[in-house]
């Protein structure tokens, strides 16, 4: 499970004026990420859908005014590795 500390290191922010919004959007990405990709309550501990979703808190921090996709094609290539086959 990312950390907020780890949060903002990825974002490159050293001050605590943000860190209700990071933490908002970091309970988004992780929802994003398990939602993608299928996972389940053992999500935290792999590091794969931690840099995935990093990235996808990256995305969604930079772009907080846009409705850009915060699953870009690396994102989805990344979590690709964890996704689970759904049967319809």
């Amino acid at each position: 499970m990312i950390t907020l500390v780890e949060a903002k290191s990825h974002l490159r922010v050293d001050h605590t004026a943000e860190d209700a919004d990071i933490t908002l959007k970091l309970k988004l990405a992780v929802a994003i990420v398990q939602d993608y990709s299928g996972a389940d309550a053992t999500y935290g501990a792999n590091d794969i859908a931690d840099a995935a979703t990093l990235l996808v808190l990256g995305e969604l921090y930079a772009n907080r005014e846009a409705s850009a996709d915060p699953l870009s094609p690396s994102v989805k290539t990344i979590l690709g590795r964890l996704r689970r086959p759904v049967f319809a």
